[in-house]
């Protein structure tokens, strides 16, 4: 399912891109995925947690084990240059392997062949700058008091996590 932000302007228009590029390229391959928007990172009473605004100051945790989702986590440094922004865009992969390939073998590479595969046809991101993979990056990447939720595997099968790094460059200032 594709959750798409309404209007969306900065670096949300360069994810809506991606999102309607993955959902269009990956979700027949793998028959079901979530393509969900940015992300935000909100402070709990002890941990960060990751959730998506779902509306009237609502949020929603996105860290759970069941489906297969991806998920948008901007970098906190943009860069500025004459109205434009070049900013970190990770993207964050959690599948389950089981869900996506009737193969016996362990399919991680196959997820992330066909993720780097639909990524690399889409012009809205300036750069792919690599893979990690695990909870742990993710924590790194987050927090070290990140709070994982419900989610109970990294990489045990058949789960699998991973991020792409990129940079992305968008319009900051209409300069018309």
């Amino acid at each position: 399912m594709l959750f798409l932000k309404k209007n969306p302007v900065g670096i949300d228009r360069v994810i809506d891109l991606i999102q309607k590029n993955l959902d269009s390229n990956v979700t027949p391959i793998w028959g079901s995925l979530d393509v969900y928007a940015r992300v935000y990172k909100l402070q709990g009473k002890n941990n960060i947690s990751l959730e998506r605004y779902i509306g009237n100051g609502e949020y929603q945790k996105v860290l759970f084990s069941e489906g297969n989702k991806v998920f948008f986590i901007q970098g906190d440094k943009p860069e500025y240059n004459h109205g434009f922004m070049l900013n970190d865009l990770h993207i964050v992969c959690i599948v389950n392997m089981d869900k996506i390939s009737k193969n016996f073998d362990r399919t991680d590479e196959e997820s992330h062949f066909d993720i780097m595969n639909s990524l690399s046809k889409t012009t809205a991101i300036s750069s792919i700058e690599g893979l990690e993979y695990g909870m742990d990056n993710l924590k790194n990447l987050v927090e070290s008091s990140f709070d994982i939720g419900n989610f109970k595997y990294s990489d045990i099968h058949p789960y699998h996590v991973f991020i792409v790094k990129t940079k992305v460059n968008y319009e900051i200032i209409n300069n018309c």
